[in-house]
């Protein structure tokens, strides 16, 4: 499975009426990703409330109630372990798009191999005791395979505010003052997540870098097809204590003076972003794994800053407040 045919079947899958796709249609809830979610369906903002000013959304010490006003806007396929019989992966009918579960399941299990080698790569380099990381991860490579695709779309409605979203008629389901981005800014909640992009250079994705002067997000761009950009996500930062942070990142705006623009009969100029199509492994610990920190990261100095809990009760506690 190339990364190339991974995309071919990208395409294909989001090119299908709604109707077929909504066959494979994700449940929801406090269970795992499986399956297809709707556009404006995500809520990535609520994981990080730290990063986000706005009056609809609750502090950090606050109200813990998941904001509805800061949606993501895309759709999404999620793959999980093939051998998981309790949140088991929707099969698409063979008929709608031939191939497409099969390869599904093969891009699957080749990219958690490649994790799982990073992720040990990782554990070495930084000096922890050899399978103190490593070891929690290679149970049936607990994982989720997420096709992202952002369809083509006014700038104007992904950096507007609520008024001009409800002038411009953008239907939604959720409450009437939604703001959407590409993806807010977040951080994942696995070991690592391995990302691919359609395409060569910057298509989006920006990583929040810290310097002594301060905080910026920046481009992230690939050099060739079948690039992979690597991402440390929240389980190895608790793990870690810290010492390996979480890369922050989001889906930023492409400038305006690269984009296509056209005028409407009633004359205002319409600027649009283009789609936008990637693939990301979500590499996770085993759900029984602890997630505080481990004891070699932990002394005197820097005790631990985050509490013991599993990794399934981790997951859970998210998922009920992403979808």
């Amino acid at each position: 499975m190339t990364i190339k045919q991974l995309f071919k079947y990208h395409r294909d899958f989001f090119n299908l009426p709604l109707p077929d796709k909504l066959s494979v249609l994700h449940p929801g809830g406090e269970s795992p990703a499986r399956g297809y979610s709707p556009w404006a369906s995500e809520k990535t903002a609520i994981l990080r409330l730290d990063l986000h000013n706005h009056e609809s959304l609750p502090s950090p010490t606050g109200s813990t109630q998941p904001p509805k006003a800061l949606l993501d806007a895309r759709e999404q396929f999620a793959v999980g372990p093939p051998s998981d019989t309790e949140f088991p992966t929707p099969q698409l009918a063979e008929i709608k798009l031939p191939g497409f579960n099969t390869a599904m399941r093969d891009a699957y299990f080749e990219v958690a191999n490649s994790c799982r080698q990073f992720v040990g790569a990782i554990e070495e380099g930084i000096g922890a005791p050899a399978g103190s990381i490593s070891g929690a991860v290679t149970e049936d490579h607990r994982a989720e395979l997420n096709l992202n695709f952002y369809p083509e779309v006014e700038r104007s409605i992904l950096e507007s505010n609520a008024d001009k979203i409800a002038d411009e008629r953008v239907h939604l389901e959720h409450d009437s003052d939604a703001i959407m981005r590409r993806i807010w800014p977040h951080s994942d909640l696995g070991v690592v997540s391995a990302l691919f992009q359609d395409g060569v250079g910057s298509s989006g994705l920006e990583i929040l870098v810290r310097t002594p002067s301060g905080e910026q997000f920046v481009p992230v761009s690939t050099e060739a097809e079948g690039d992979m950009i690597l991402l440390a996500a929240n389980t190895l930062e608790r793990w870690t204590n810290g010492h390996v942070p979480a890369a922050v990142h989001r889906v930023g705006l492409p400038p305006v003076d690269t984009l296509p623009s056209h005028r409407t009969p009633q004359g205002p100029e319409v600027v649009k972003v283009p789609e936008r199509r990637s693939a990301v492994m979500f590499f996770r610990a085993s759900p029984t794994a602890d997630l505080g920190p481990l004891p070699f990261f932990v002394s005197a100095d820097n005790p631990a800053k985050y509490e013991s809990i599993t990794a399934r009760e981790y997951l859970k506690s998210y998922n009920e407040r992403l979808y």
